[in-house]
């Protein structure tokens, strides 16, 4: 799916136009894009740290006290996501990213100033902490892609994005054991205070070249949450897209956190074994992101995101017949590139449909459709054997590529009002 350059109407909303403030070479993302990008993943390597740290810290206290990190971070996030996307749209996306950046460092260096002894109170106030800031800027950083590049540029620039940040994911892991084991918890919140003071002069220093401005006259916060999911839920594109997502991420984000793990358990293979399995299926969906990136997406992302709910499916369901790690590895890796499909060819979908003036609490709302969903699905896997775990989470995903293949026709017509 290709939408027509700036200026010109989008994808999902006839009739809603913005203009570029340079011309630039169609295909061509912006400069100060990567420079927010590169500040962006500082800060996502200094947070992977930190919950290393945090996790390592609880577990040494005791299991329980682990599973109350965890809750700390979890709830608040959860909680005030939709009153974080109103206030981005009020503030605009830059100015909440600032404002999260500014609280969230100057806290990691207060907390490791007091951090002498490492006590569960401790460890509760941290993770609260960046889980409520995490409920602001989450919907911030979805949005602000499109403020950097043309509707064009954006598929590659949400894949490069993603790409970078499944990077982060595979090698922040041994790293943070190192920082970990030589500087501790104090070091940990160190180094998150200084990546988010880098990424608080980034923005500072960069402007995006289609920013918007703060909102004059704000309605309260409760009507303007409502107005997000009124327009979410009338918009045929949005509110299929969100149903699909929140279908796929009950389903299959589990099928890495909690039935690879139990699937690992039942042929005895070795936590290395296991981690490889994993890791492989994060690799699959870096190389797609990174191909988009290079080349751009398909025309028709409707299809090509049922194709990739398809061939995660057939992956899941692989891994049910699996009995040896080569052949885990085979069917995750599968699983990987299908989710990276996926992802890659829907997410730009929703970002474009959205309306300028409802950009973070549509973001919102899409990572609450991510959120929710599992703390049924996850206990409800849990609940099964493995083997009825990954049968029903195949055939999920499959219903959720089918959604997306209905979806196709509404997305073709929108392609032609757009051009």
């Amino acid at each position: 799916m290709r939408p027509g350059p700036a200026g010109r109407r989008t994808l999902g909303r006839p009739g809603h136009v913005h203009h570029a403030r340079h011309a630039r070479p169609a295909g061509r993302v912006n400069r100060s894009y990567y420079g927010w990008l590169a500040g962006s993943t500082l800060s996502a390597f200094g947070d992977s740290a930190l919950f290393f740290a945090l996790g390592w810290a609880a577990t040494g206290i005791a299991p329980h006290i682990a599973g109350l990190v965890l809750t700390a971070f979890s709830l608040p996030r959860a909680v005030l996501l939709l009153l974080g996307g109103v206030l981005g749209d009020r503030w605009g996306p830059r100015r909440m990213l600032l404002v999260c950046s500014a609280v969230v460092g100057t806290c990691c260096f207060a907390l490791a100033a007091v951090a002498s002894n490492v006590t569960a109170a401790l460890l509760l106030v941290t993770a609260a902490v960046v889980g409520t800031v995490d409920a602001f800027a989450l919907p911030a950083a979805g949005a602000l892609p499109r403020l950097f590049v043309t509707e064009e540029e954006l598929p590659r620039a949400m894949a490069l994005r993603t790409s970078v940040t499944q990077t982060v994911t595979l090698g922040a892991g041994p790293i943070s054991g190192v920082i970990v084991a030589f500087v501790g918890l104090v070091g940990a919140l160190v180094v998150d205070g200084v990546t988010f003071a880098v990424q608080f002069l980034v923005l500072l220093a960069i402007r995006p070249p289609y920013d918007v401005g703060p909102e004059r006259a704000p309605r309260s916060v409760l009507r303007e949450a409502g107005d997000g999911i009124r327009v979410a839920w009338r918009d045929p594109v949005l509110r299929s897209v969100l149903l699909v997502v929140a279908l796929v991420a009950a389903f299959v984000l589990p099928v890495r956190s909690l039935c690879v793990p139990l699937l690992a358990r039942a042929n005895g293979w070795t936590a290395s074994e296991t981690g490889l399995v994993v890791g492989v299926g994060v690799a699959g969906g870096l190389i797609v992101t990174l191909l988009v990136a290079r080349f751009g997406t398909f025309t028709r992302p409707g299809l090509a995101g049922g194709l990739g709910c398809f061939l995660a499916a057939a992956g899941i369901a692989g891994l049910g017949a699996a009995t040896s790690v080569a052949v885990a590895v085979g069917v995750t890796l599968v699983q990987g590139v299908g989710v990276g499909i996926f992802t890659s060819h829907i997410a730009p979908v929703f970002v474009r449909s959205t309306p300028r003036s409802h950009l973070t609490r549509l973001q919102s709302l899409l990572s609450l459709a991510q959120t929710i969903p599992l703390l049924g699905s996850t206990n409800l896997l849990a609940a099964l054997d493995i083997q009825g775990a990954l049968v029903l989470s195949a055939v999920a995903t499959a219903v959720a590529g089918i959604a997306l293949l209905r979806l196709e026709p509404i997305t073709a017509a929108e392609r032609r009002t757009a051009t």
